[in-house]
């Protein structure tokens, strides 16, 4: 949608839908909640959906890969490691971990 009138009556429809759930809400009483519905069907709202996604995932990856730099995680793996071998798999696990965060590396 790329003139200005087709997004203004993409928008419209939004406000209509949206209109429409909180009314079904209302029938629907205190017992029923709202669950998470569609994205909104414009090219710049799933753009920016589909960024959140990969900054989520990312960020669950990168998650897993830094609790590799405790200890209790590097022993099992490495058990035979020295001290100085455990703190580099250690400083290289969090070094991993920062470039998913911001997407170094590829």
């Amino acid at each position: 949608m790329n003139d200005r009138s087709q997004r203004a009556q993409w928008a419209s429809h939004l406000r209509d839908e949206a209109g429409a759930i909180a009314e079904q809400q209302v029938t629907a009483g205190d017992t029923h909640a709202p669950v998470e519905g569609p994205l909104p069907h414009s090219r710049d709202d799933t753009g920016a959906a589909v960024r959140a996604a990969i900054r989520a995932e990312r960020e669950h990856c990168a998650a897993f890969v830094a609790s590799f730099a405790a200890q209790a995680k590097l022993l099992p793996v490495l058990p035979d490691a020295t001290p100085q071998q455990l703190q580099s798999a250690a400083a290289l696990a969090l070094h991993i971990a920062e470039a998913l965060r911001t997407g170094a590396g590829g």
